[in-house]
């Protein structure tokens, strides 16, 4: 006999199967990632059709069966419109998505990702930074989430909280100058050591909410992409379209 579960949270993705069905891809509050049949939902006539969208956040109905979970009825809390209606926003959605279901573990409890979710999106309506900055942030704050994050505040070569210079990428955050001699991390100015450790403590609702001059956002935005991408060691289809855009 099957759980009657109520659920709330965002599809991830979304994948046909047979002639009108669908597997989704679930971030729930309650119970974490967890994947989702949806049968007849591909028909335009199905109830299940609207809910059954990726990047679609609401309130579901679900049957736990002993091999799948079934999706019976749902309800919309948002469809994030604003992120569809335009090609860069599509492709940079698509890809926090993507990420979000690689990092997230199924059946554990990801309350940290499904709002940074919410309020990475948020802060691409409000667009008060590029979205190239926000990227950059969702994909510090989710390896931080993930037990990855970049050390900002000691010197990962000694332990000193002082005279810090450079960032490795390899040796996972900041040096100081004395560890960094030698070639051994990128140089850096104390603006950048500073905006790091801001998105490192700042709280979600206010970490989208700082602005930097154009010279040390650059030098921010490859830190931490070199940082992730070398601690994801994982190639995502949505970058790899995000970097044929621009």
């Amino acid at each position: 006999m099957s759980n009657k579960l109520k659920v709330t949270g965002i599809v991830l993705s979304e994948f046909p199967l047979g002639e009108s069905d669908k597997r989704l891809t679930i971030l729930t509050k309650e119970m974490g990632k967890i994947p989702v049949i949806a049968k007849g939902c591909r028909k335009a006539t199905s109830r299940l059709h609207a809910i059954s969208q990726a990047l679609t956040a609401g309130h579901f109905d679900i049957s736990a069966g002993r091999q799948y979970n079934y999706l019976n009825s749902g309800e919309c809390m948002d469809t994030f419109g604003y992120v569809k209606d335009d090609l860069d926003r599509i492709l940079y959605s698509t890809y926090f998505a993507e990420v979000t279901e690689y990092f997230a573990v199924e059946g554990q409890k990801e309350v940290h990702m499904l709002n940074l979710l919410w309020v990475t999106f948020s802060a691409m309506k409000k667009q008060l930074i590029p979205l190239s900055m926000i990227r950059r942030i969702f994909e510090f704050k989710i390896l931080q989430y993930a037990g990855m994050g970049m050390e900002c505040f000691v010197c990962t070569g000694c332990g000193s909280e002082e005279n810090l210079t450079a960032v490795s990428p390899l040796r996972g955050g900041v040096l100081c100058a004395r560890c960094a001699d030698g070639n051994r991390g990128h140089p850096v100015s104390p603006e950048v050591i500073h905006a790091l450790q801001y998105t490192a403590w700042a709280d979600l609702t206010k970490v989208y909410s700082f602005s930097l001059k154009e010279e040390v956002r650059i030098d921010y935005e490859w830190i931490i992409g070199r940082f992730f991408t070398v601690q994801a060691d994982h190639r995502f289809k949505s970058s790899d379209m995000l970097d044929m855009l621009h």
